[in-house]
């Protein structure tokens, strides 16, 4: 055999074996996104939104606040939400709360006005189903087949609306763009972690009373739909930024052991809070460690 058919054939192998690491790599990849979330998420269209001022409050404007999220299906959806904003303040660091399943923005007016009097831009909004917002909210099993379907199901789309406040208020007047977090309770918690680990520029999440689902992946047809919407396929890659928990003792909705198992699947940095004699939700003996966390989150000393 001369010397340039050995090369040829030399050529030839080397090309195989590029060829089959590429195909490799493109297929590998392409199943860890089967269950991921479409490119509509990533490139979202300049936020629509209306505001009107509600009422002020010693220092704090309250606003409310409507913009256009993705329709479910045939109805057409709307997001509606309360603004906490400083009068005097400028540069404002930004805080997108997401309440837990059943609570409406209201129920955060207390927190929101006292973030807002520290100089934080506050966007609580009412989730689907919820409040104003209202509409469809169907059960996983209906949401599956939804999904199976074809079409956007309801946990995808109440990632977007997260994802869609965070470009509302990134937009508003005096806010910080670069220095924008969310806070998430309960179910509101694991649309934080999830929208977090998909949008890269938040500074990074405070749940409080939330975990994810801990599905396993095997070989039942719903499982791309469970993968999809569990915090913990998520949670490793909010890192580098901070991942802070705060989780009550006593909670029977959110157990204790559920929540710690979903920190442990997140990377430094990372904290992780247990208030003792506290159940479901944000509780009084979270007060001083929230407050830490806020500042973490923000980088103030």
């Amino acid at each position: 055999m001369n010397k340039i058919l050995k090369r040829r054939i030399i050529l030839v192998g080397l090309l195989l074996v590029i060829f089959f690491i590429i195909f490799f790599f493109i297929f590998c990849n392409h199943k860890q996104e089967t269950y991921g979330y479409s490119s509509s998420y990533f490139n979202r269209p300049k936020s629509e939104y209306t505001m009107v001022l509600n009422y002020s409050n010693r220092s704090v404007d309250v606003y409310s606040i409507k913009f256009k999220s993705k329709d479910f299906m045939d109805y057409k959806t709307s997001i509606y939400g309360l603004l906490f904003i400083s009068q005097n303040k400028k540069n404002m660091p930004g805080v997108i709360f997401l309440p837990g399943g059943g609570v409406a923005k209201e129920g955060f007016t207390t927190r929101s006005q006292a973030l807002a009097e520290e100089g934080y831009a506050v966007l609580v909004i009412d989730q689907r189903g919820i409040g104003q917002t209202g509409g469809p909210y169907p059960s996983l099993q209906e949401d599956y087949g939804i999904y199976a379907s074809g079409k956007e199901p309801i946990q995808h789309l109440s990632v977007y609306d997260a994802l869609a406040a965070y470009d509302v208020l990134k937009g508003i007047k005096d806010v910080d763009s670069n220095n924008i977090a969310i806070i998430g309770e309960s179910m509101g918690g694991r649309y934080a972690i999830i929208a977090t680990a998909l949008e890269k520029k938040l500074k990074g999440v405070i749940v409080i009373s939330s975990s994810g689902f801990h599905f396993q992946n095997d070989s039942q047809s719903y499982t791309p739909y469970l993968l999809s919407i569990d915090p913990d396929n998520y949670i490793s890659k909010i890192s580098p930024r901070q991942v802070l928990m705060l989780q009550g003792d006593n909670d029977t909705i959110v157990k204790l052991e559920d929540a710690r198992y979903t920190f442990n699947l997140a990377n430094e940095p990372k904290r992780f809070f247990i208030a003792g004699g506290c159940g479901h939700g944000y509780c009084q003996k979270m007060s001083d460690e929230f407050v830490k966390d806020l500042n973490i989150l923000y980088e103030k000393n």
